[in-house]
């Protein structure tokens, strides 16, 4: 069976026996840097609500051997999974401030997201670009946000800066920053550091839910105090969206490798939806400034 197959299966039989007075479509998801995901839709007559149940993992499922029955029954299960957590976070976005101590901003890759970027608010900095969103929950499963778009600055009518502000002052709040040594967090997960100890003293930086952590570059003095406190300018290498790692730039007098082997990564490990970028950054410590390694 293609996966057109599986889907066309899906929207015909999901509703046997379980739900009636719903509809069910199916449509395109455009996610981070391009990636597309199908999206199942079952709409409810009353409700206001339909979460996206994208196929494509369910497809794989499949693909292993799972029956349909069994795949129908795990669909329908997290379907109702996130309408209970809707009905828990739905917010009135009439205006700003019911909606402002959950606005919270996120780095993308500029040129992979040129088409969503259009319809949204957002401020290069240089091949990224910072993005907006409003937290709906967070909690030890993930997190659930959604973009801000242009419509919505109109109906707030408040500026990109303002957005900004409220950002800024979120974001860390709701996602504290976190620097751990990289043989620490390998010993963390498990890892058999005589196989995999790196040698060069590295640091991983993300957010306490190492979730969409390379944000952390924007918060105020988070770098700096670093970088004072092991007295040493670093190279940043974006490893993905989730965080950067941090390479004391004394450890490294060409950092083309450096550049290689995030290029590398990029198109061997990282997976398309995670990709931060295939730039290297330099944190100058006596000149408190972020900048990309040009080579």
């Amino acid at each position: 069976m293609t996966f057109e197959e599986f889907q066309n299966y899906i929207k015909e039989h999901i509703l046997d026996d379980w739900m009636e007075d719903a509809e069910v479509s199916i449509s395109s998801v455009r996610k981070n840097n391009g990636v597309i995901y199908q999206g199942l839709h079952i709409r409810e007559e009353g409700k206001t609500v339909s979460p996206s149940i994208y196929l494509d993992d369910f497809y794989d499922y499949y693909l292993n051997g799972e029956e349909l029955g069994t795949i129908l029954r795990r669909i329908r299960e997290e379907y109702v999974w996130a309408m209970e957590k809707a009905d828990s976070y739905q917010l009135n976005l009439s205006r700003f401030e019911y909606i402002k101590d959950r606005v919270i901003y996120r780095l993308v890759n500029y040129e992979k997201n040129k088409e969503i970027l259009e319809d949204c608010p957002f401020i290069q900095l240089y091949d990224l670009a910072v993005t907006f969103r409003w937290l709906a929950h967070s909690d030890d499963v993930g997190i659930s946000t959604s973009l801000i778009t242009k419509q919505e600055l109109d109906i707030w009518e408040i500026s990109v800066h303002e957005l900004l502000l409220a950002a800024q002052h979120n974001t860390r709040r709701i996602f504290p920053p976190r620097i751990m040594d990289l043989n620490a967090l390998l010993l963390q997960m498990g890892k058999d550091l005589s196989e995999f100890e790196v040698l060069i003293p590295m640091y991983v930086m993300t957010n306490e839910q190492q979730i969409n952590g390379a944000t952390v570059l924007l918060y105020d003095n988070v770098i700096q105090q670093f970088a004072q406190q092991m007295n040493t300018s670093f190279y940043i290498l974006p490893s993905s969206i989730h965080e950067v790692i941090l390479v004391p730039a004394e450890e490294f007098d060409d950092p083309s490798g450096l550049v290689e082997l995030v290029h590398m990564a990029n198109h061997s490990i990282v997976e398309l939806g995670d990709i931060l970028s295939d730039s290297v950054y330099y944190y100058d410590l006596l000149e408190d400034r972020l900048s990309p390694v040009i080579i």
